[in-house]
């Protein structure tokens, strides 16, 4: 008869060595009341054993292998390995508890099914997955995780977000950028030649996204796309990673002047606004409001890095119909080396007039 290593860790439950026994009986058709006569223990002793309710002793085990030629020290073995895997359930079952009640309280602040879902870690014990996700997402100790974001964010002010979820994004963002590597170092001196060189490749809007990966990479900045989350309306959130600059866009709206607008928007917090040697600055969530300071500046960046102020003053004037403005700009962007849409982005974000045709050019190639 086989007995487990003592440091096996016990997986479903605790088998006691009584139900071993009643096996062994059961197999040799040994009844137990004639089995209690021959090793002259009273039945209702040998019944606890068997359901595991009394410990085999030395002396019990003697009687065993007495009667069963099975060895004493196997029942012991039995025995002690029954006692660990029952302290070790008891630790586990308390382990459990108290990461069930931490992801309960986490829940709270952010949806944790949401990002554990999103992160792909499904079967594991709750210890794991808060570890994980502890990990995977600088998630502070529950006791100090506030609303806050630490960087900065673009998001609407007209679609309504849920504090709660836009945490989770955010989380979700912060565990995306640990599998980031850049090719380059950071430089704050570099902001105009790399500015320079993302405009071009937002106005060509040819494998957009894979170069501007790579263009922020040679940079020393990560990037990449975070699929925003339910009631989230964010379309961007910057920080840094451990002294890394980092970008993360939803492509909420999949339109290059979108696109453009948001990530030349993170690039002046990156660059003016971000504190490096803290690694954050602090933004409240339920504050947030696009007409603060630093909101104001990164937008009025955006927009002239994209179309240059004094080159937007020779647009053409007409008259506020969209079907004239749409005809009239696109050209206007043609002959100016301009993506038409970047260009029809921009009267939009500052007349509020949003219906143009779409001709399927719009979209981020």
């Amino acid at each position: 008869m086989a007995t487990r290593s003592k440091l096996s860790s016990p997986i479903f439950k605790a088998v006691h060595p009584g139900e071993i026994l009643r096996e062994e009986l059961k197999e040799r058709g040994i009844k137990q009341k004639d089995f209690a006569n021959s090793i002259g223990m009273q039945k209702s002793h040998l019944s606890e054993i068997l359901t595991g309710n009394r410990s085999i002793t030395p002396q019990v085990g003697d009687k065993l292998e007495q009667q069963l030629n099975i060895p004493s020290v196997d029942w012991l073995n039995l025995q002690n390995q029954y006692d660990y895997d029952v302290r070790c359930l008891k630790e586990r079952n308390i382990a459990e508890q108290e990461a069930i009640n931490k992801l309960n309280e986490y829940n709270k602040i952010f949806d944790v099914h949401i990002l554990l879902k999103r992160l792909h870690i499904t079967d594991t014990s709750s210890p794991e997955k808060l570890k994980i996700i502890v990990n995977r997402c600088n998630i502070k100790p529950v006791a100090e995780m506030q609303l806050l974001c630490e960087g900065a964010y673009k998001k609407s002010e007209k679609t309504g977000t849920d504090n709660r979820m836009l945490m989770t994004w955010m989380l979700l963002a912060h565990a995306a950028s640990k599998s980031i590597n850049v090719s380059g170092v950071y430089n704050q001196t570099d902001i105009h030649k790399l500015v320079g060189e993302l405009c071009c490749i937002f106005h060509q809007n040819t494998n957009t996204l894979e170069k501007v990966s790579k263009k922020l990479s040679e940079y020393g900045i990560k990037f990449c796309v975070v699929e925003k989350v339910n009631k989230s309306s964010v379309d961007g959130y910057s920080f840094f990673d451990n002294g890394v600059p980092t970008i993360i866009i939803t492509k909420r709206y999949n339109r290059i002047d979108n696109l453009a607008f948001t990530v030349l928007h993170e690039i002046k917090h990156i660059f003016s606004d971000l504190i490096e040697s803290s690694n954050y600055s602090h933004i409240q969530i339920e504050n947030y409001s696009r007409k603060n300071k630093e909101e104001i500046e990164a937008d009025s960046f955006a927009a002239n890095a994209l179309i240059p102020n004094e080159k937007w003053k020779e647009a053409p004037a007409v008259k506020m119909n969209s079907f004239q403005i749409q005809k009239d700009y696109s050209r206007w962007a043609l002959s100016n080396h301009f993506n038409k849409w970047i260009v029809l982005g921009r009267i939009s974000y500052e007349t509020g007039m949003y219906k143009f045709k779409n001709d399927g050019t719009r979209v981020i190639r």
